[in-house]
């Protein structure tokens, strides 16, 4: 296993650098809106991969627009209040055994709606900006009242030299990589090529929302400081892991957890580069939401390293994502690793490539190759690997065809906690999704 992963550490680096040609820059739609134009001038082969000019965007904290605001000494906000609606229809289908009652996706399920989010957002004023994301519907509710998916209120500033320096308030499902985030390769859960099996593709949501987590999901809420630079961006969190839309019950903590993040993105010979390192330390409390809160105090120690490349082959635009995330153990006596709650040290690596193939690029293929080690005992090995289709009807209208084949003891027809990412079992998931926003 060491050498498949020492090869595939070593295909991706020469990936990332033997490719020659340049791109150009080819928003959830109400940025789109805000800056009267296409969703490809911030987005990579397809939403939601930012682009260079979808960084610039959002270091400037969604200040930037070129729609009429409404301005005075004391104000500056947009004319019109940006708002959009992402939703997707799904069907998918796992091959476990199918239960005698009820219904899983081992009997193939069809979600109407999936996920679907209404989001608000754009500039407040000229340093402060905003983004809101509502569930509405579909899986994406929480317990099916919860409306808050995630707020942050970016103020930034321009301190010279190009530099931007900033302070965000957040709250999310997303974990604190949520406060600032830019690079594709899943350092936070809604910038990844592949949003259906997002444990599938990418080392950090393996790790830090995965199966090891416990249903974790990501909750997160805290506040971050940013510096962005052409080339550059860093961010330091101090975050609690509670993410609950109202405090009436007292069961947000303090934010005592660290997350710092550092990250290069410099353009080389036309290809757009990037570089970086995630870090999460110290410990908090776990809150459970109840009326009467009970606190579980957990530590929060995890890392990645992650790398990716795009850019273009011929005329075919290409996409290569790598990353490599670990968790420390949570032995007896010590207290739980809110990302490994398992004996011993979990890890993953995950390598994802995509090339816009057909169509001028509207159409993409995807491959990606994760392996891991959840650290358990027995049953500890869960490989997966994914190849898909993507096709933009329009810039927001997106049509994806997905499988994805797991494989190591973890998938085993014998270990009592069977699992793939859906409802059912088995060792292969088929997923075909719709998703369109405006």
């Amino acid at each position: 296993m060491h050498q498949i992963h020492t090869r595939l550490l070593r295909l991706g680096i020469l990936l990332m650098v033997g490719l020659l040609q340049p791109i150009t820059a080819s928003a959830v739609p109400a940025f789109a809106r805000q800056m009267n134009t296409g969703c490809d001038s911030c987005h990579f082969q397809h939403f939601p991969l930012l682009n260079s000019f979808g960084r610039v965007f959002k270091a400037g904290g969604f200040t930037l627009t070129a729609r009429k605001v409404i301005e005075n000494d004391h104000i500056s906000f947009p004319e019109n209040l940006n708002t959009a609606l992402i939703t997707n229809i799904r069907y998918q289908a796992s091959n476990g055994t199918k239960p005698t009652d009820g219904r899983n996706s081992n009997n193939g399920e069809l979600i109407i709606p999936g996920e679907t989010s209404l989001f608000l957002g754009g500039r407040v004023n000229t340093n402060m900006g905003a983004l809101i994301e509502g569930d509405v519907g579909g899986a994406g509710t929480s317990n099916g009242s919860a409306f808050l998916a995630s707020i942050k209120l970016p103020f930034m500033y321009d301190v010279g030299k190009g530099i931007n320096l900033g302070i965000v308030p957040f709250s999310a499902g997303l974990g604190p990589a949520y406060a600032f985030e830019v690079m594709n390769t899943g350092a936070v859960g809604n910038h990844l090529i592949n949003l259906v099996l997002p444990t599938a593709v990418s080392a950090q949501q393996y790790i830090q929302v995965g199966p090891a987590t416990n249903g974790y999901g990501g909750g997160s809420e805290g506040v971050g400081l940013v510096a962005v630079g052409s080339d550059f961006f860093m961010t330091l969190a101090k975050w609690s892991p509670d993410h609950l839309p109202i405090d009436s019950q007292g069961s947000s903590v303090a934010p005592n957890s660290d997350y710092a993040r550092v990250a290069y993105l410099p353009q080389v010979r036309g290809w757009d580069l990037g570089i970086g390192l995630q870090y999460f330390g110290g410990s908090t409390s776990l809150a459970d939401g109840t009326t009467s809160p009970i606190l579980t105090s957990m530590r929060t120690e995890s890392y990645a390293v992650d790398a990716q490349a795009q850019g273009l082959v011929g005329s075919m635009p290409l996409g290569i994502y790598l990353s490599y995330a670990g968790a420390s153990s949570s032995k007896a006596g010590q207290v739980t690793n809110l990302y490994n709650q398992n004996p011993h040290e979990a890890h993953a690596m995950s390598l994802a490539v995509e090339l816009g193939a057909f169509n001028k690029g509207l159409g993409t293929i995807q491959l990606a190759y994760r392996t891991a080690d959840d650290g358990a005992d027995t049953y500890n090995k869960d490989d997966a690997i994914t190849a898909g289709v993507t096709y933009l009807i329009t810039y927001n209208v997106q049509l994806g065809l997905f499988e994805t084949w797991y494989s190591g003891s973890a998938h085993d027809v014998n270990n009592p906690a069977q699992f793939i990412d859906a409802s059912g079992t088995g060792k292969s998931l088929t997923s075909f999704n719709l998703a369109a926003g405006f």
